[in-house]
């Protein structure tokens, strides 16, 4: 018999929030903490992460789907249920049913204790592109700030050799950054770095060995390192091309990496930090109080990118339907079934653009599993409540030297008088030409997917879009500069068009790997390929089902006649 244990480290990248599920005064949502008050990261936390990536992992290595993975409701003997225990466990005679063989441990601080952050959101209406007071979407919760150490521990009890390497499979795709903890982490948070893996065993078949084992309270401590545990374990592990087809099943990936840099002034606001530096609106802080390090939220730069998207899509469809129709009533008709992009924060099923919860309410239960057909292309790419996103847009953190900071006053007009308008005025901290470290993560890319990324993607390199606020005022332009596009695998037949590039491919994690930038060969054609796909996905392919068909929109009828479409430079 040996004492197994496996032991790193967790570093958040990004700002993290592990829920307790309660709130104060102070927030809606606290951090979780232990009896001590300090934050943690729960094993239950740890291991749920680590089982959703493996379930998706395992068939491509030989196992069957689990459980968990088709809704059966019977009992699972799939290699991650004999890994993790059964997702149906059961007492039946004929049943396989066990306990788990991974103990994961509640990971605990490292070092001092940073102090936690607050951080406000807010919905955006897309009708008017203001808050969406109407809705009550403003929210706030409290988070770890980035740097934040944890100590993992993990035992294994009775796990053969293929629950090893199924393990190691998992372990070297956090190892590679892949790892995401947490709530929120579509939008920014929640983003670690697996470090300093070390896997020890501590034999315990002589009396002296079981009894120094019982006397200590640590004995991972006295446990010795096996070198090279997770390369050993890595070279059993073969992937297949079967069960591609299920969406649940890891096909492949894509990290867009870059830099976004502003071209001038740039205004974003921390309600805690405002008030501590005593301007009306101030920078989000990585750390509280290190005014050197501002940070652009994922889930403001995700709102941006997404606004951009549901408007170049409702373009594509509002020229369509004016090609699919000679009156007014029909281009309204055909759009409302066809409009690819709702408006997630509205409620009501006859408000324009009405969201596809709004929609599906009284038509799906909410804890049912909703099918692509019940959502707009928006929804099954940027997630809605009834399901959530395969793309991460993670928190951008300031890259390189100093931040440079202006204070700028403002002060409203009385439209009557001319003069300042009383009790109008306020101040601001703003970042003068910052640059950020953008990351963006796409788990089984679609083609039309990526067409849709790359139009936004293309407008934000070349400036057309603003984060922040005060972008009427010339506030918040930014550029998308050095980007690169790292694509994975397991299989060639995962992604065939990037595997015809003339790139070398490359290792990360149990990956096979592709980096392209703009100016790889073949980049271009491929590209526009995918925007075909795009177009074509827009157009001709989606529609919606007839029960869940818009009531209104923002254009047909209310401003059409005084915005045509125009096609070659006529209506």
């Amino acid at each position: 018999m040996t004492y197994r244990v496996i032991t790193a480290t967790l570093t958040a990248r990004t700002a993290l929030h592990i829920g307790s599920g309660e709130g104060n005064d102070l927030t809606d949502a606290l951090l979780r903490r232990d009896a001590h008050g300090q934050p943690l990261l729960p094993g239950t936390a740890i291991a749920g992460a680590l089982r959703s990536l493996l379930s998706r992992l395992a068939p491509r290595f030989g196992s069957p789907l689990c459980a968990a993975l088709t809704g059966s409701g019977n009992s699972c003997a799939c290699a991650v249920c004999h890994l993790f225990g059964d997702v149906n466990p059961t007492d039946e005679g004929d049943s396989e049913s066990a306990a788990s063989r991974l103990l994961v441990f509640n990971a605990q601080l490292e070092g001092d204790s940073p102090s936690s952050l607050i951080r406000d959101g807010v919905g955006i209406d897309r009708v008017t592109n203001a808050a969406a007071r109407a809705s009550a979407v403003k929210f706030d919760l409290e988070v770890l700030p980035a740097g934040a150490v944890f100590g993992l521990r993990m035992e294994l009890r009775n796990a053969g050799s293929e629950d090893e390497a199924l393990l190691a499979a998992g372990l070297a795709e956090w190892q590679a950054e892949r790892l995401w903890l947490g709530g929120r982490v579509a939008r920014g948070l929640g983003a670690f770095r697996l470090e300093h893996l070390e896997y020890k065993t501590f034999p315990l078949l002589l009396p002296e060995r079981v009894m120094a084992f019982l006397r200590t309270d640590k004995p991972w401590e006295q446990a010795q390192v096996l070198p090279d545990w997770l390369t050993a374990q890595l070279a059993l592990l073969h992937p297949v091309s079967d069960n591609r087809d299920s969406e649940a099943v890891a096909q492949g990936w894509v990290t867009l990496t870059g830099t976004l840099q502003a071209e001038g002034l740039l205004l974003t606001n921390d309600t805690l930090a405002s008030g501590a530096s005593g301007f009306d609106h101030a920078p989000l802080p990585m750390q509280w109080g290190d005014w050197e390090h501002p940070v652009l939220t994922g889930a403001g730069l995700r709102g941006v990118l997404r606004s951009h998207a549901e408007r170049i899509a409702r373009t594509i469809a509002t020229a369509e339907a004016w090609d699919s129709a000679a009156d007014g009533a029909a281009r309204k008709g055909f759009f409302l079934s066809h409009c690819p992009a709702c408006s997630p924060v509205e409620s009501r099923k006859d408000a324009p653009l009405a969201s596809c919860d709004a929609l599906l309410k009284g038509k799906v239960p909410t804890e049912d599993i909703v099918d692509d057909e019940h959502l707009c292309l928006s929804c099954r790419l940027f997630g809605s409540t009834r399901r959530g996103s395969r793309l991460i847009v993670e928190d951008a953190l300031f890259s390189g030297g100093r931040s440079s900071l202006k204070m700028l006053d403002f002060l409203a007009i009385d439209r009557f008088t001319g003069g300042g308008a009383e009790g109008l005025k306020f101040d601001a901290l703003a970042l003068w030409k910052p640059a950020f470290a953008v990351r963006l993560h796409l788990e089984n890319p679609k083609p039309w997917e990526l067409g849709w990324l790359t139009l936004v993607l293309r407008d934000l390199a070349e400036g057309r879009l603003q984060v922040g606020f005060g972008a009427a005022k010339g506030f918040g332009q930014v550029k998308l500069e050095s980007w690169i596009a790292t694509f994975g695998y397991l299989h060639p037949d995962d992604v065939p068009d990037i595997t015809q590039l003339e790139v070398p491919a490359q290792n990360s994690g149990i990956y096979e790997t592709v980096q392209i930038s703009a100016g790889t060969s073949g980049w271009r054609a491929l590209a526009q390929r995918w925007v075909n796909d795009f177009n074509q996905q827009v157009r001709a392919t989606f529609v919606r089902p007839e029960d869940l068909t818009l009531a209104q929109d923002s254009y047909f009828g209310h401003v059409d006649a005084l915005y045509p479409v125009l096609k070659g430079g006529a209506q």
